[in-house]
């Protein structure tokens, strides 16, 4: 018997005009009736993109027009409390990420409570330039050497989830990307059934990645993300021996 999910995808967006509809139209044919809501939370795009989310003819795509609050990080929370799915699924907008990949992160939640959409996993590849490609590699090697090997892709902010976990798990609203490397871990620490499923990462099909524009901005975020990465660590060693002084 197939089992119908109630799936909830929230997109965080910043001057995604070029990639949104598209983006959102693939969705839904991937999911079909699987598919309970698209939540788009918009940082007030100078590009209006919100405004091509507004005028979208289907109920089932809602928007979020944050007009003060700004960052990807406090915008994927804002979808995740608005979601009603009991499941829930981020990802980029730039079309960098396929969603035809949607269903079969659902369909490991059938015995996981996260499935983590990997390029470093079996079957995964990263197809951008090399500069990018090396200094995604090098924050992942770290973070497998200082968080555990449960996670072959602590940067990947692609991924599906069973809406419990919510429960026990949040991030820091600030920041870019390396929120995903506070939730990785989290999943890993709370002992939640981790699964991941690779994938073929790509460039961008139109703009600029608000992440890797310049070398400086790129070489910036790279180092914030390693800081995260010690930061967990120490806290992981804190926790671990608060415990065993506690037996």
């Amino acid at each position: 018997m197939k089992k119908i999910f109630n799936v909830s995808v929230v997109l965080p967006t910043y001057n995604e005009r070029e990639n949104i509809q598209e983006l959102i139209q693939r969705i839904e044919k991937s999911l079909g009736d699987r598919l309970l809501e698209i939540i788009v939370v918009d940082d007030d795009s100078p590009d209006l993109t919100w405004e091509i989310v507004k005028k979208y003819p289907k109920k089932s795509v809602k928007l979020i027009h944050r007009l003060k609050k700004k960052g990807l990080s406090s915008a994927i929370l804002d979808g995740i409390k608005t979601a009603k799915g009991s499941m829930i699924v981020w990802m980029d907008c730039d079309l960098s990420m396929p969603p035809e990949i949607i269903p079969d992160l659902i369909l490991e939640l059938n015995s996981n409570d996260i499935c983590i959409a990997s390029r470093y996993a079996k079957g995964g590849k990263d197809i951008r330039s090399f500069p990018r490609v090396f200094m995604s590699m090098l924050i992942n090697k770290f973070a497998i050497l200082m968080l555990g090997k449960t996670i072959t892709d602590y940067t990947s902010g692609f991924v599906a989830v069973k809406k419990h976990v919510f429960n026990n798990i949040t991030w820091n609203t600030t920041g870019y990307g390396e929120y995903f490397i506070e939730f990785a871990n989290a999943c890993i620490v709370n002992n939640y059934r981790v699964i991941e499923f690779g994938y073929t990462f790509q460039d961008r099909c139109q703009g600029e990645s608000k992440s890797t524009g310049n070398l400086v901005t790129f070489i910036k975020y790279g180092f914030k993300y390693l800081l995260t990465i010690i930061k967990l660590w120490h806290k992981n060693q804190f926790m671990k021996h608060k415990g065993k002084g506690d037996l």
